[in-house]
């Protein structure tokens, strides 16, 4: 299909076998993966991870560590994401027109990812989730712990969420892709849809909660009693520093993807202009810096 003008301006080749939707998934289930690992390898050091973020012992011996836990969720997440994608590519064969016309089976299946985060099933470990829900409940206003009911945990999350930013924008954009007149949410990622203030927000909003933390933080210690292992809190504002240097980051390449927009829309009505139109727009630019406005 590449090379077709009709289909290239829908999909790509990579878009018709993974869409937006199933990329969001992809990672998000490698994040729990990724945090299985984690404790795996922690677990064969000796370092007691749960300990570390306050979260409960196993009762006995004998019950699986908390990995095992982990790596179960993260079957289950595989299990939907294999079953779903691969009702997709029997569905739709790569054809553009039905890629674009199962968009739902996609969306059913970050639905049903997020419920499996939210709704209490049984053969999962219900705790875990709960810790999960609380905590990121209190990490998302920029919250953090105290250190003794937790405050590595939330560190830890926060900074998961900061390396997710990205993937925030994304899911925004196929939902948005998928509500809009005449949208999918299977097309070619269409990264204007809603990039001039959503998008950008949702990216910027996990280096503001990180940056709240690091002055909640300071603050803990300028009001504390002076200890020489925590010194005066300058780590902190330095740390804020650090998250901080992310705003001007996405402010810039707002600004920047908004102007090319505008290049491109101008571009495409000068198309349609006739020729001694557009000559006079080309020949005109170099002497006046700017381009004239053109009447339709």
């Amino acid at each position: 299909m590449d090379g077709d003008p009709a289909v290239e301006s829908e999909l790509d080749s990579f878009s018709l076998t993974f869409p937006l939707p199933y990329r969001v998934g992809f990672i998000i289930t490698l994040a729990v993966w990724g945090w299985g690992i984690n404790l795996h390898h922690l677990y064969n050091l000796k370092i007691d991870v749960p300990s570390l973020i306050r979260y409960p012992a196993r009762s006995s011996v004998h019950h699986a560590p908390h990995h095992f836990s982990t790596y179960r969720l993260a079957t289950v997440l595989s299990s939907l994401f294999g079953v779903s994608i691969v009702l997709f590519w029997l569905f739709t064969w790569r054809i553009p027109a039905r890629v674009i016309a199962y968009d739902w089976l996609p969306l059913t299946y970050l639905v049903a990812l997020v419920a499996v985060f939210i709704v209490p099933i049984q053969d999962l470990p219900s705790h875990g989730r709960r810790r999960f829900l609380a905590t990121l409940r209190r990490v998302s206003i920029g919250g953090i712990a105290e250190a003794a009911d937790g405050k590595f945990g939330d560190i830890l999350l926060a900074d998961v969420l900061t390396s997710y930013a990205k993937v925030f924008g994304d899911l925004f954009v196929t939902l948005c892709m998928f509500l809009k007149p005449e949208g999918s949410s299977t097309k070619r990622p269409d990264r204007n849809c809603g990039g001039l203030v959503i998008v950008p927000l949702l990216m910027a909003l996990p280096s503001l909660i990180r940056f709240r933390q690091c002055l909640i933080e300071y603050l803990r210690v300028r009001r504390a009693p002076y200890k020489e292992s925590t010194g005066w809190g300058g780590q902190h504002l330095a740390n804020a520093l650090k998250y901080s240097s992310a705003f001007p980051v996405i402010i810039f390449s707002t600004l920047q993807r908004t102007r090319a927009t505008r290049a491109t829309r101008l571009r495409r009505r000068l198309s349609t202009k006739p020729g001694w139109l557009r000559c006079w727009q080309t020949r005109s630019t170099p002497f006046t810096g700017t381009s004239p406005r053109i009447g339709t």
